[in-house]
């Protein structure tokens, strides 16, 4: 999820939505302030924040003996209206997102539900006869159960941003309902799958799912969306930072990609706060925080008398600080990332090449192939990543490949740590024959299994080797198996 000021828009937003298309009306009591933060999995900060906006602009009286009531009235007119103009405005956007929640998502819900604890598979059932769970809130809680054995924290925070743009507004609309077989029967299948540990048919039940919301979205906009979408529409954002205000954290990896490429070499001297503040045009306060965390993961040194000087690759995990809670945090988000890229990039790379054909293929395969020539084996995930993520054919997953990449310059701390450079192309090597092999022959299944690989290696590396530094949280982070169907 992202800041509390981000929070308290989405909140205030999901809230606005409910009243305005009828959910809750004139002189209705809205939930109290800490049932609606229960509901979104959010702060009771975050929440009073969210009702008292919304008194502010006149949609709810708010008091301590009666709670929050609603003090507009809208007619049917005015609320057919909301939901045309709500829906046109994100018609792109929302297409574009169901369309990619199973490559992004699919796997990691299949995932989770195949190693979920026996009490998860009955808080799930619990919910089931307790809680109607085609509700939004109860969905949500749902979904944080499906993922929950994956512990990632960073995967939730994406999860609870489209379940606040696309699930909470879609299901707000009762009759939406009509799109789905209400006697299918949907969770308690699932728990069964799994305590049966069919997990074929878990996977083939888990798309389907994600498959049936799809088309249901598709039959609302045909059937109910008559309104024409406005010339700038809504669209879909993400930021892989749970401070995402936070400039400083944008500024010092945007500083860390350009070491990363050269453009500051190692041994060269930075430009001066004051200069570099002026080039990103950020104040010198800002500047001053992010080359700070850049001296945390050892890309910098600063001296007195001389400035801050770039290290090399070799010095940076020697001059890491890897007990500061704000490195650790960082390195915990990286895993996480590599995590999600794990559990997507088969699915997504298969999609990206199949929809683009071979010509994108055979671009790949000449840059692969260019790319070896650098002798630098360990940066082949990313760069292949931020090849396939570039090209996906859906900008919500364009957008969540760019914000996780982000986070792969974290492991500059970790970078000192390598073995020889000879035998880290060496272990490179066959994920690099794989890939150009697989592209040559147009297999894109290929590639995309040993993409899911070389990204498989690449998590257990990572965690074993933040272990060994004893970064707290590290052992929860779940490696998939790829070898389970």
């Amino acid at each position: 999820m992202e800041n509390s000021v981000e929070l308290r828009r989405v909140v205030y937003s999901v809230l606005l939505t409910q009243i305005q298309f009828g959910i809750y009306h004139y002189r209705e009591k809205l939930p109290n302030i800490e049932e609606t933060s229960t509901r979104l999995c959010v702060s009771i900060d975050t929440a009073r924040a969210a009702y008292l906006k919304l008194k502010e602009e006149g949609y709810i009286t708010l008091s301590k003996n009666i709670g929050a009531t609603v003090k507009v009235n809208y007619d049917a007119n005015e609320t057919e209206h909301f939901i045309q103009t709500f829906f046109s405005a994100r018609e792109k956007a929302m297409t574009d997102l169901k369309n990619s929640i199973l490559p992004l998502l699919g796997n990691a819900q299949w995932t989770g539900l195949k190693n979920a604890y026996p009490e998860t598979l009955l808080a799930m059932e619990q919910l089931y006869h307790h809680e109607n769970p085609v509700v939004p809130y109860a969905m949500l809680k749902h979904l944080n159960q499906k993922y929950r054995s994956l512990g990632n924290s960073l995967l939730m925070r994406l999860v609870w941003q489209i379940f606040m743009f696309l699930y909470d507004p879609f299901f707000g609309i009762e009759e939406n309902l009509q799109y789905f077989d209400q006697s299918s029967g949907y969770l308690p299948e699932v728990l069964s799958l799994c305590r049966n540990k069919d997990w074929y048919s878990l996977r083939i039940e888990v798309n389907q799912s994600i498959e049936r919301l799809s088309s249901a979205l598709s039959q609302f906009y045909e059937n109910r969306i008559t309104m024409s979408p406005p010339e700038t529409e809504v669209a879909f954002t993400w930021s892989s930072y749970k401070k995402s205000q936070q400039l400083c954290y944008s500024i010092a990896m945007e500083l860390l990609i350009s070491i990363s490429r050269g453009v500051y070499p190692a041994g060269s001297l930075l430009p001066s706060q004051k200069e570099l503040a002026r080039q990103k045009g950020v104040s010198l306060s800002t500047m001053r925080r992010a080359l700070e965390l850049l001296g945390s993961v050892g890309a910098i040194k600063s001296t007195k008398y001389v400035g801050t000087q770039v290290l090399s690759f070799d010095q940076a995990t020697e001059n890491s600080d890897f007990t500061k809670p704000v490195l650790q945090r960082r390195l915990i988000d990286m895993a996480e990332s590599i995590q999600m890229f794990a559990l997507s990039c088969q699915n997504v790379s298969l999609l990206t090449l199949s929809s683009s054909g071979s010509d994108l293929a055979e671009v790949l395969c000449r840059q692969l192939r260019e790319h070896r020539q650098f002798q630098r084996g360990e940066t082949l995930s990313y760069f292949i990543l931020d090849l396939i993520g570039k090209s996906a054919p859906c900008q919500a997953i364009r957008t969540v490949y760019s914000e996780l990449l982000r986070q792969f310059f974290w492991a500059y701390a970790l970078r000192g740590m390598e073995k020889d450079q000879n035998i880290i192309n060496t272990m490179y090597a066959p994920y690099f024959d794989s890939l150009i092999g697989s592209l040559e022959n147009l297999d894109y299944s290929q590639f995309s299994a040993s993409l899911e690989a070389l990204i498989v290696f690449e998590l257990r590396k990572t965690l074993s080797t933040m272990s060994r530094l004893g970064i707290p949280g590290v052992e929860n982070i779940l490696v998939p198996d790829t070898n389970v169907n």
